[in-house]
């Protein structure tokens, strides 16, 4: 599966320029990746998943923000579930997928905080918008009784269980290679609630007008409280190649850095990448 998505990617990077080839990968390959880990971990998920009741309340908590049925739904409350049994979960949804999510919870919906935030089937551009307006909004924050929460998209892939060290400053996520000296962001970030409410509510006091384009990247200028560029690459890992982080992002967004290396290296590193473990 891997070396199949090591060749579609070695073709499609002499058809388009890089920034066409970024999306083309995100959405392409994604598919090959997450058939990988269910072929070699879905049972093993499943099976943790079938006794596992989070707790409504907790000092840590997972917080997922999607509006579409999406395919990888039921991989990632798996996946978090493995990672962190122990930590709280709250999905903010729409009214188009809360029966697709009541329908993956089944029983155990009454141990999650289901939220339906938005409503409609909206276009790609409109469900950004939606998303950056939520999560620059301090009431968002407010509706949720944790001191920290972990944000999980459906393109993120956890390989360890979560420690609690990652619990630490205000707010960040995965280094951008491009922007290496900032607090990050992508698909999963580290957030204190309190320290959210606060920013939001300073920055953007009246959340009905003025939407950020990139809520993490809004979020990272106006904060000075995040971990160092190691230990942040140690934990989270999207644009810049690490060896074994906790969480993983779309890292093959970034195929273009892995294709100039031999196949089966890449193979290689792309297996050991895509190895849950304690």
């Amino acid at each position: 599966m891997l070396a199949a998505a090591y060749e579609v990617a070695k073709i499609e990077s002499k058809k388009h320029d890089h920034s066409t080839r970024l999306d083309i990968y995100r959405n392409v390959l994604e598919p090959y990746f997450y058939s990988h880990l269910t072929e070699h971990y879905g049972k093993m998920l499943q099976e943790h998943w079938e006794s596992y009741r989070p707790p409504l309340i907790s000092e840590h908590a997972f917080v997922i923000v999607e509006r579409r049925a999406h395919h990888n739904f039921r991989f990632i409350l798996q996946n978090m579930a493995w990672a962190a049994p122990h930590m709280s979960v709250y999905i903010f949804c729409s009214n188009e997928n809360l029966a697709f999510i009541e329908a993956i919870l089944g029983d155990k919906i009454n141990s999650f905080h289901i939220i339906e935030a938005f409503q409609g089937d909206v276009s790609r551009e409109e469900g950004k918008i939606g998303y950056n307006d939520v999560m620059t909004d301090y009431r968002f924050y407010e509706s949720i009784s944790s001191s920290y929460i972990l944000t999980i998209q459906m393109d993120n892939i956890i390989r360890r269980k979560i420690p609690a060290s990652m619990f630490t400053c205000d707010y960040w996520g995965n280094p951008w290679a491009w922007r290496t000296h900032a607090a990050g962001g992508g698909g999963a970030t580290v957030r204190r609630v309190a320290a959210m409410i606060e920013l939001c509510k300073k920055h953007r006091p009246d959340p009905t007008i003025d939407v950020p384009p990139l809520e993490d990247a809004w979020i990272a200028e106006r904060t000075n409280s995040f971990p160092d560029f190691e230990f942040r690459r140690a934990h989270l890992m999207e644009s810049i190649p690490t060896n074994n982080p906790v969480i993983l992002h779309q890292f093959w967004t970034f195929t273009d850095a892995y294709i100039v290396t031999p196949r089966d290296d890449v193979v290689k590193y792309w297996t050991h990448l895509l190895t849950l473990t304690s």
